[in-house]
């Protein structure tokens, strides 16, 4: 067992360390047979590099040559079909990094391949705002919000206000730091109680911990995370049902153990 585990690692490493290598299998597995001429044309890397790689692959039993055709054995297909699966994974977990690197694997009851398709606003030197941007901005056309803050900002509070005043339902839950800042820390504070007795505004305050922002912004899904130093780093936002039902689940949770807001602590 273990000898084989070896021989499976070996090879997943001689094909995975080069990304021609890579560009050979799906080849065949895309077209069925090739040249030697054609598989250079479209993996564009010199001849004693691609005869080298033919070879290896051939040594190790994932293709063979025919009538000076390459095409796929059997377990070249097999690999391959894996290799695709898990470059998928990698590529879907390095664009997802920025959120997911800052939350346990526990955080989340469903397939994380459900987060996929999502999408990933970070913060950047450049942009270093981009994900509470992102955020406002979707508050501001939104119908109906639902959102587990731990933190706030100027900038959310004024599209919240937006959204409100053309009918929009908001529903906020913060943290007791959080509902402190809201009452006595300006200019938030100032911004805050013009909103707060607005018809479509409810807003409670959560015994517990809210470890990262989550909203549900119509049919949106929104995560947002921040660096060590309490700084927003990134927003990921997802359409999935699945991952809706468990962002509604988890904010049902925090909303019924809360508090109704106070004016006054």
């Amino acid at each position: 067992m273990a000898d084989r585990r070896g021989e499976a690692i070996g090879t997943l490493e001689f094909v995975a360390r080069s990304p021609s290598r890579v560009s050979i299998l799906e080849t065949l597995a895309e077209d069925g047979i090739a040249s030697r001429d054609s598989l250079a044309a479209e993996v564009d890397v010199v001849r004693t590099t691609l005869q080298r790689s033919l070879q290896g692959l051939t040594d190790r039993g994932l293709i063979r040559e025919r009538n000076r055709q390459y095409e796929l054995t059997a377990a070249g297909a097999l690999v391959t079909s894996g290799l695709s699966a898990a470059l998928e994974r990698v590529e879907a977990a390095t664009r997802l990094k920025p959120v997911l690197e800052r939350l346990p694997a526990e955080t989340f009851d469903f397939d994380i391949e459900r987060l996929a398709d999502a999408t990933v606003v970070e913060s950047t030197t450049a942009t270093p705002y981009a994900p509470v941007e992102r955020h406002a901005a979707s508050l501001a056309d939104a119908k109906h919000a639902r959102l587990l803050l731990p933190a706030v900002g100027t900038t959310p509070i004024e599209t919240t206000q937006d959204a409100l005043e053309t009918g929009a339902t908001v529903e906020l839950v913060v943290t007791t730091s959080i509902a402190e800042t809201l009452r006595t820390a300006s200019p938030i504070a100032e911004q805050f109680m013009a909103v707060v007795d607005s018809d479509g505004l409810s807003v409670s305050v959560a015994p517990a911990e809210i470890e990262f922002y989550l909203g549900i912004v119509d049919n949106t899904v929104q995560i947002g995370v921040h660096d060590e130093s309490g700084v927003p780093a990134a927003l990921l936002e997802s359409t999935d049902d699945r991952v809706k039902n468990w962002a509604i689940d988890r904010f049902d949770a925090f909303q019924r153990r809360a508090m109704p807001f106070e004016r006054e602590a």
